[in-house]
């Protein structure tokens, strides 16, 4: 099982922490798209290092043209030495709409055509004679000088997957599926794997062609309570959106929703940790003493071919940030020096 790691910060920090996290042998750092774009942030990471694998969890596909993303994928993948990872999402209708002034009314089907757009721009790059004509995009002039970049390899394209559809069709065209933080290892090993796996008999794909990167949510201090609470705040958060009630119910909380909303709503925080009991806390995340989060970290044998260690954001000043992170990078290279313990 490889460890990767989602750090953040200014771009300044974002360098530091892909350089420490290249030194202390994890896998891959992985890059969101919140306040900064994930994108530039992955420049910044790639030219901090030289070995470590670096993705984006994620950029959002809908608001760029494919061919923007085609060529800014493959700019960077020629930067990192083929170390780049595109990991794209579709994002919640109402962020869409509210914050990018994009309206998308089947995510779905149109991350599928996305996939396959990106895929054509970098086929005629190669030199091959295609264009794509499809429901969402139609692209038909794919390259501008032809082919320009004949050796480049198509980047790896990740994608976003809580839902059935999105499993299914993360089986059909993607290279692996980005698990959410709230997705617990029982929500991938029951509701995704078995849908990912239709995916790729449906396209006659082989049953390793899209494995599972899991966003596992760490939080570990000395201070076991304010970990536990940090984390917490970040699963009541998560679980305000109603995209993610169905891990809730597979965890017999179909309650949750409703409480966390109407606490969400009052700007009261206490309330929502409070909603989130022990057992739940400890269904989704590796949340406590650093001595103890080890073997918090096996019960993803088996599911994840990758755990990318991601940190509460919900509610913690950007110091707070910091130090989360560097808590979780500290694991993980505890974790990797002894990784033969985890499925190698």
């Amino acid at each position: 099982m490889k460890i990767g790691i989602a750090i953040g910060g200014t771009l300044l920090d974002v360098a530091s922490l892909a350089g420490r996290a290249e030194v202390a042998g994890l896998e891959s750092v992985w890059l969101a798209e919140l306040d900064r774009t994930a994108l530039v942030q992955a420049a910044a990471a790639i030219a901090a290092t030289s070995t470590i694998g670096v993705g984006t969890a994620v950029a959002l596909a809908f608001p760029r043209s494919p061919t923007v993303t085609a060529m800014t994928a493959w700019d960077l993948d020629e930067m990192s030495g083929d170390r780049f990872m595109l990991g794209l999402g579709p994002q919640v209708k109402r962020v869409m709409e509210a914050r990018f002034s994009v309206r998308v009314d089947k995510p779905g089907p149109q991350m599928r055509e996305y996939v396959e757009a990106v895929r054509t721009v970098w086929a005629a790059n190669r030199g091959e004679p295609v264009v794509h004509d499809g429901a969402s995009y139609r692209i038909t002039m794919p390259t501008f000088h032809g082919p320009i970049r004949p050796e480049r390899r198509n980047t790896p394209i990740l994608l976003a997957a809580v839902g059935p559809v999105m499993s299914r069709i993360c089986g059909e065209v993607a290279d692996g599926l980005l698990g959410h933080p709230l997705a617990s290892p029982l929500y991938l090993r029951e509701a995704v794997q078995p849908r990912v796996a239709e995916g790729l008999a449906r396209a006659g794909r082989p049953a390793d062609a899209c494995p599972i990167s899991s966003m596992a949510l760490v939080s570990i201090g000395d201070d076991e309570d304010a970990a536990r609470r940090a984390a917490r705040l970040q699963i009541a958060f998560y679980a305000t959106t109603p995209s993610y009630k169905a891990i809730l119910t597979l965890h017999g909380r179909d309650h949750l929703p409703r409480d966390l909303r109407r606490a969400f709503v009052n700007r009261d925080q206490e309330r929502m940790a409070e909603l989130i009991d022990d057992e739940l806390l400890d269904s989704i995340a590796i949340a406590g003493r650093p001595d103890e989060a080890a073997d918090r970290l096996r019960t993803w044998d088996g599911i994840a071919d990758r755990v990318i260690l991601g940190v509460p954001w919900y509610g913690m000043s950007a110091e707070g940030q910091r130090d989360a992170i560097s808590a979780a990078l500290e694991f993980g290279a505890r974790v990797a020096a002894g990784r033969a313990n985890f499925g190698g």
